[in-house]
């Protein structure tokens, strides 16, 4: 053979393998610092831009990203105008909404306030009386629209998140109280057309188990993915088993209402013991009024401790359901959950936390080389603690909601 015209494949040795090694930890830094750099930069130029040549707020002195959130970018703004300095609240809607569905957010928010629910955050009128700004940006060679709307940033303390829901007695009353007003404010809601692409929950849970059975046959190699395939039978039970908890006909008779489908802690603020801000709509749809109710109880009501994980706490859950029932008394338009939505009320339960199960999943292996193994496998495990604690302990949960 005649290698005169070949590269010689030389053999690395341990020194200069880890020498290299080093060097490719500090070009990966380099990378990664450089990215971070370049998005904020790409961020902050686009709110300049859309306040300046969309907006009647002024100019921008200062903006700052605000985290918690895992699917759209938010961010609060001051700005100045007329020697007055405003707060402003930004989002950033995640890659592929549609334009109908923010279109829907918007109406029902505003529908919402016209009709009672005072503290969600409005939304600030563009120059042309649009509520969103619609933006082009790179992504991979190609030009996708991208949605920015300002809303007013709304007083009190964001205190919790959706996994540290360790509320008080009187902040849990209050928000099942603002929930209520929310339903009751939105009951006459006119979407003209508008809707959101995910189907109604009792439509949406069937389709679950095809994606479920692909996400197994990814190639990965990890924590979550060997805890998701042990524990999918199970999941895949469960999913069966709701199918058949409410019969076609019952689910036909239940009121549907806007709802806000992600309603959490973390998507209130509090001052003195009160929820006196709601925000995060973009998930909102019309469904079930039964299904937010009972997503809120898993959300509001549910234990991430380390030794009760996965718990339901019955007696947060009679707080909130009372509280929920006495508002929509008080305001005397919107009839309480009836005798139908408290006998499948148990039921729900199972039906949300399959939804919220859902969440996880999905969120994972959608971006499974960018999302935290350990921290989406502890969201994994809650519910399905959740799901087993749930099936235990139906009698109790049907004599609490008997207590309402």
């Amino acid at each position: 053979m005649d290698t005169s015209r070949m590269m010689h494949l030389k053999e690395i040795d341990t020194k200069k393998a880890s020498a290299m090694l080093a060097q490719s930890a500090q070009l990966k830094e380099f990378a990664e610092n450089l990215y971070e750099t370049m998005e904020i930069t790409l961020v902050r130029n686009q709110i300049h831009d859309i306040v300046k040549n969309h907006y009647d707020i002024g100019t921008i002195e200062d903006a700052y990203e605000i985290f918690g959130g895992y699917v759209n970018k938010s961010f609060g703004i001051y700005a100045h105008k007329d020697g007055q300095r405003q707060e402003y609240f930004i989002r950033k809607y995640k890659k592929g909404i549609g334009e109908n569905e923010v279109k829907f957010e918007h109406a029902l928010i505003s529908c919402a306030k016209e009709n009672g629910l005072d503290i969600a955050a409005g939304l600030i009128p563009t120059k042309d009386g649009s509520t969103y700004v619609k933006l082009l940006e790179e992504n991979g060679g190609k030009s996708i629209e991208r949605f920015f709307a300002i809303y007013e940033y709304l007083s009190g303390e964001d205190k919790y998140t959706w996994d540290t829901p360790n509320l008080n007695d009187e902040e849990y009353a209050s928000a099942a109280e603002v929930l209520a007003v929310l339903h009751d404010a939105t009951k006459n809601f006119d979407p003209h057309g508008l809707e959101r692409a995910e189907p109604k929950i009792m439509d949406f849970i069937p389709t679950l188990p095809k994606t479920y059975r692909q996400f197994a046959q990814m190639e990965l190699h990890n924590k979550f993915h060997d805890y998701y395939k042990k524990n999918l039978d199970e999941i895949l039970e469960e999913i069966d088993r709701v199918m058949t908890l409410i019969p076609a006909e019952d689910a036909a008779k239940l009121p549907m209402n806007p709802i806000h489908c992600d309603i959490h802690p973390g998507n209130l603020k509090y001052q003195d013991n009160k929820a006196v801000g709601i925000f995060d709509f973009d998930w909102a749809k019309i469904d079930l009024r039964l299904f937010d109710v009972c997503e809120a109880l898993v959300y509001f009501c549910s234990s991430w401790d380390e030794e009760t994980d996965g718990r339901l706490l019955l007696s947060k859950c009679s707080i909130f359901l009372k509280a929920y029932q006495d508002k929509l008394k008080e305001l005397n338009g919107l009839e309480p959950l009836n005798e139908l939505e408290l006998k499948y009320l148990p039921d729900m339960l199972s039906i949300v936390n399959v939804y919220l199960i859902n969440w996880a999943v999905s969120a994972y292996y959608g971006d499974p080389e960018n999302l935290n193994v350990f921290e989406y496998r502890v969201y994994l495990s809650h519910h399905i603690k959740l799901l087993r604690y749930i099936k235990r302990h139906l009698a109790d949960i049907t004599e609490m909601v008997k207590t309402i």
